[in-house]
């Protein structure tokens, strides 16, 4: 709490009461209010003026404390870390995208979580597809951080592109001096690869069964009868 009291000649001005101070967001916020006292009949707290101003004073530096806090909440759900290294950031404090040795073993991507006093919590690609990933990374990081529901949703929904991680092994290996091999981008890419093979799956199984539809084989055996009739009227004219 920033409130501070100011006795008879404590302060240059001859102010006598509380002052409340808040400062936050590096010095771009900064809140300052004074509680005069001077017209209470004893400065101590067996006065109920006195008692009043200094009620005043603390209830202000609450309510700055409470927007304080709004705003370092709202930093964190929206932005990435500054601290944190390049293509890594996913837009917010807590969850990074990584490359990371799997048992001491070759590189495999993940989604990462950190915890406040435990070690990070990774969700790798190899266990999950990288949609599912997101989903249990964001549901971890709202649950360990007291995330409103409703950024969890818009988190949830705003997942990273796949072709981050690409940049990101870019960053690795070419400026940070690793060897993140290819074939660890694989399973990133997984989930892409087997939407399109279901898709192609699909269309393909849609096409033969427009082919062998009822209709298709009425529509045929329909056409060729009037073909039929028409070539017997022409022969029978043509006699």
């Amino acid at each position: 709490m920033s409130v501070t009291y100011y006795g008879s000649g404590d302060h240059p001005s001859g102010f006598v009461g509380f002052r409340a101070v808040r400062s936050w967001n590096h010095g771009k916020d900064y809140r300052q209010c004074y509680f005069s006292t001077s017209a209470a009949k004893s400065q101590s707290d067996s006065d109920v003026y006195f008692r009043y101003q200094k009620l005043r004073a603390e209830h202000q530096d609450a309510c700055w404390a409470v927007e304080s806090l709004e705003h370092q909440y709202q930093r964190f759900v929206t932005m990435t870390n500054p601290t944190t290294k390049p293509e890594r950031g996913l837009g917010v404090h807590g969850i990074t995208a990584m490359f990371a040795r799997w048992h001491g073993g070759k590189w495999e991507p993940c989604f990462s979580v950190s915890r406040p006093g435990k070690p990070q919590k990774r969700f790798f690609f190899r266990h999950h597809p990288f949609t599912k990933a997101w989903e249990l990374a964001v549901d971890h990081w709202a649950q360990e951080n007291g995330i409103r529901e409703v950024d969890r949703e818009r988190v949830l929904n705003s997942p990273p592109e796949p072709s981050q991680f690409k940049r990101l092994r870019r960053q690795i290996n070419d400026i940070e001096g690793s060897s993140v091999p290819v074939e660890a981008l694989r399973s990133v890419f997984q989930e892409q690869r087997d939407l399109i093979d279901a898709t192609q799956a699909a269309e393909k199984i849609r096409s033969l069964k427009l082919a062998d539809s009822p209709s298709s084989n009425a529509s045929l055996v329909s056409t060729e009868r009037e073909i039929l009739e028409w070539f017997e009227l022409a022969m029978e004219g043509a006699g």
